[in-house]
């Protein structure tokens, strides 16, 4: 009985699976199939469009006094432009939809007093900037939406609209994701279009403001990637960020972060995004200074010290500071910000109290910060300040120097086998030497950069015990300064024109003669 129990079971389970596939195939075998709008349909319906249009703006004439008149005809016209978002399925007829005045009936609509007709509208440039779909069809159509947008002011609308939607209603919150995702979708396909809309609109005071609103939902994240892909892609909308009290205002997004950390990833990836703005901006010497002045070298220390979830973020602003401001070095020294670093250069994961697979697999780039943090101080400060940093080196029996060796072999040798690895007949455009170079920054070279050029630093500074210990560790490691040499040199070699890069900020080191005199140093005390 038993047996014939389990029989009837297994018959069961086995019919309830052919009953699933024969579900399916009905799915299927019922599904409309999905219609691809071709070019005779798309006269039609930019002709019904028109109609549609004339018959809205005839009927708001007549009966202005009295919506309910002429709310059929903006319901027709809702209707109608909803249905042009069927044009996505045919991005081959993208070009001759902004040669027949879509794109521009389009933008019109997005001024339209109704605001769900000028959603309506959104929707469709929406649509029609996906990325994904525009790839797909003719990129000469692709660049005829985005010139047409830009030619018929779209992106101007979109952003005056923003002011207009309320984000308490769930249309008000959708479009607005919409519009940031359309500037998100214009980044990759169009940068520049987007730098002029920053320049000729409010919307990077309107995301600052989206920024500061309590709490936390989706458009504000949004809010916050969209500002840091402006940043990113533009030195012109970089300048633009730190206008006025920009920076200040960054500062101001970050600050209550200081103590406590991100209750979720979604807010977490929100500090990050704000984070890579003031990154991005520090690009610009201007900004530089304003985020000296606003007290910012001193915030930043305080959250390393805190060592809650944005000190990672702090530690890369500093470096993206330090690295091209003196002022910015002199003030981290005054701000005791020493105290945090080196105990960070002995041991990046004292940097963080989260112990969290994130923090942990960030200790890498942790370390690339430090170390370049700790080469900019060197390189940068002089007389009190230059002397507290030299001292760290010197206390404990000289441990930061150990550890600064400890650093070289390590890097020298992920450095030495990414080299190693490389196949010198891949098809990428890149000679050998190249590719093995490219390889080698992957692994940890520019690191190695930093550090061999601290380590260079402590030598000029001709402290016999400094001097003897690198010796020594170096020797017991099978090599000499022969080694040290060989990454200057190279590093020397690989160094553009700082200068001409740099010609609006007069706090410029020249790198390159600063690698020049290192080099006759090391080859100078080598051979001792």
């Amino acid at each position: 009985m038993e047996e014939d129990d389990g029989g009837d079971d297994d018959y069961e389970e086995e019919e309830t699976e052919e009953d699933r596939a024969a579900q399916l195939d009905r799915m299927l075998e019922e599904a409309e199939p999905v219609e691809v709008m071709d070019l005779p349909q798309l006269k039609r319906l930019l002709t019904a469009l028109d109609r549609k249009v004339m018959k809205n703006q005839e009927m708001r004439v007549r009966h202005s006094d009295d919506p309910t008149k002429f709310m059929e005809s903006e319901v027709e016209l809702f209707e109608e432009l909803t249905k042009l978002q069927a044009l996505a399925t045919a991005p081959d007829l993208y070009a001759e939809f902004v040669r027949l005045g879509g794109v521009n009936k389009v933008t019109e609509l997005m001024d339209h007093d109704n605001v769900d007709v000028a959603l309506a509208a959104v929707e469709v440039v929406h649509e029609l900037t996906d990325p994904t779909v525009l790839e797909e069809g003719d990129p000469e159509g692709m660049q005829a939406i985005v010139d047409g947008l830009a030619d018929n002011a779209a992106l101007e609308l979109l952003v005056r609209f923003l002011a207009r939607l309320d984000e308490t209603q769930d249309d008000g919150r959708q479009g607005v994701y919409n519009i940031l995702e359309v500037f998100e979708n214009l980044s990759e396909l169009q940068p520049g279009a987007l730098e002029a809309v920053c320049d000729k609109t409010d919307l990077i005071d309107w995301l600052f403001k989206r920024l500061k609103v309590k709490g936390f939902d989706q458009n504000k994240l949004y809010s916050s990637e969209v500002l840091s892909i402006l940043c990113q892609s533009s030195e012109k909308t970089q300048a633009k960020v730190g206008e006025g009290e920009g920076m200040d205002r960054l500062l101001g997004l970050v600050a209550p972060w200081k103590k406590k950390d991100p209750p979720g990833e979604e807010e977490a990836e929100l500090i990050q995004n704000i984070f890579n703005v003031i990154c991005s901006a520090l690009m610009v010497p201007a900004n530089q200074s304003a985020l000296v002045e606003g007290e910012g070298i001193e915030l930043m220390v305080i959250i390393m010290q805190n060592r809650r979830f944005a000190a990672r973020c702090a530690l890369r602003v500093l470096d993206y500071a330090m690295n091209r401001n003196t002022a910015a070095c002199e003030r981290f020294v005054s701000a005791m910000g020493l105290k945090t670093l080196f105990p960070a250069f002995m041991r990046p994961s004292s940097l963080c109290l989260s112990k969290s697979k994130e923090a942990k697999q960030g200790q890498k780039e942790d370390e690339e910060h430090i170390v370049s943090i700790v080469s900019s101080l060197l390189l940068r400060l002089g007389g009190e300040s230059h002397a507290r940093v030299l001292n760290k080196f010197m206390e404990n029996g000289l441990e930061k120097v150990d550890r600064l060796m400890e650093l070289h072999e390590k890097y020298h040798k992920r450095a030495k086998e990414a080299a190693n690895d490389v196949e010198d007949d891949e098809e990428d455009g890149l000679t050998p030497e190249e590719r093995r170079y490219m390889a080698r920054l992957d692994r940890g070279l520019f690191s190695l950069q930093h550090i061999d050029v601290t380590i260079a630093f402590l030598l000029t500074e001709e402290i016999e015990e400094v001097d003897a210990r690198v010796r020594l560790i170096m020797r017991q490691n099978g090599t000499d300064l022969a080694e040290v040499l060989e990454t200057i040199e190279e590093y020397h070699r690989n160094m553009g024109d700082e200068a001409d890069r740099n010609k609006a900020q007069s706090d410029v080191v020249d790198m390159k003669e600063v690698l020049k005199d290192l080099e006759a140093f090391l080859n100078y005390v080598s051979k001792e």
